[in-house]
């Protein structure tokens, strides 16, 4: 399994340009299935947490807009975790190590998970490219996926987020 997935990434996932737009994914309108464990090695089952919209980015600390996402994505959970959104950063690393030693430069007070190289999570959701971010809706479905980071799909996210808060779950 990890020699395939590990194959799977060098052969497409990149990290995105500074502009991707959303993609259609197969996963659009299914729920989210997806369980990693945290940095301090406790599994978080991220459909658990149901009521709530849930941001799922999928990021690496050697990806320069994935790097630059993060503290956007912190600010969005500031302003809007009170109205019901949650945040989850799935790191792609290989080497766990770096990912502390990245936040302690780049705080975030969200679960950071870790998926080593992707190998569970890159297959079963065809990511080609980091970051890769889901907008899941209070029910648990995946209503959106964005490619890639920029100032732009970051203003977009968050209008897409504000909607999926204001509907009923």
């Amino acid at each position: 399994m990890r020699l395939a997935a590990l194959a799977a990434l060098a052969a497409g996932l990149a990290c995105a340009g500074p502009r991707a737009l959303p993609r259609a994914s197969f996963r659009i309108g299914h729920p989210i299935e997806l369980t990693a464990r945290d940095l301090q090695g406790r599994e978080v089952v991220v459909a658990a947490e149901a009521g709530v919209v849930r941001v799922v980015d999928f990021w690496a600390t050697w990806c320069v807009p994935c790097r630059e996402q993060l503290p956007a994505l912190e600010r969005l959970r500031r302003e809007l975790g009170p109205r019901g959104l949650s945040v989850y950063a799935v790191s792609f690393d290989e080497d766990p190590a770096q990912i502390p030693r990245f936040l302690e430069a780049t705080p975030v007070g969200f679960p950071v998970l870790w998926d080593r190289g992707g190998e569970t999570w890159a297959a079963r959701y065809q990511l080609q490219r980091l970051p890769t971010t889901l907008l899941v809706d209070r029910r648990g479905i995946i209503r959106f996926v964005h490619e890639g980071f920029d100032e732009a799909i970051a203003a977009e996210e968050r209008l897409l987020v504000e909607k999926l808060i204001q509907e009923a779950p």
